[in-house]
């Protein structure tokens, strides 16, 4: 099994303890806050979540995969919670997005097309779940926008194209 960790975060800026030395965002409601002197934008923010998804993708590509099977979805407020918050964040949701996150529960399998949709509601925080396919790759969203991937090959091949995105990407 390979193990990697994908993430926004420079490991030249982690200490011995994996604790993150610059100031940095961690989370969609960072944005409007500032940040070593710069102001998280939304289309700063979309950016980097744009770079996530495109990684994923890249992944689901190089496994060449049809779907991947999803498990223990956990939304993380109550429908109408969800709502009012959505309403008063900076970053809009599309109907499509809300249609995801209404059905989540019940989706077993996602086929590329709702990759986007999916992940961008975890890397939002506004579901869990367990992302996998059998006997070849699983991928972990976990809070402040860290990632993590399992894999039954080395994704040595694609980390350049991954690491282009913005993203660092460390085996482990």
């Amino acid at each position: 099994m390979y193990k990697y960790n994908i993430s926004k975060y420079n490991p030249a800026f982690r200490d011995s303890n994996w604790r993150y030395m610059k100031e940095d965002w961690t989370a969609i409601s960072d944005i409007g806050k500032t940040f070593e002197g710069k102001i998280l934008t939304v289309e700063d923010y979309i950016a980097i979540e744009d770079s996530y998804i495109k990684a994923i993708q890249t992944i689901f590509e190089f496994f060449n995969l049809k779907y991947l099977k999803v498990c223990d979805v956990r939304k993380s407020f109550g429908d109408d919670q969800f709502l009012d918050l959505i309403s008063r964040r900076k970053v809009k949701y599309t109907s499509d997005t809300l249609e995801i996150y209404n059905i989540a529960e019940s989706i077993e399998k996602l086929e590329y097309k709702d990759l986007d949709l999916f992940f961008r509601l975890m890397l939002r925080e506004d579901i869990g779940a367990k992302i996998f396919y059998p006997r070849k790759l699983k991928i972990f969203i976990c809070y402040d926008y860290l990632m993590g991937i399992h894999t039954s090959r080395s994704i040595e091949k694609i980390i350049p194209e991954i690491e282009a995105l913005g993203l660092f990407v460390e085996a482990f």
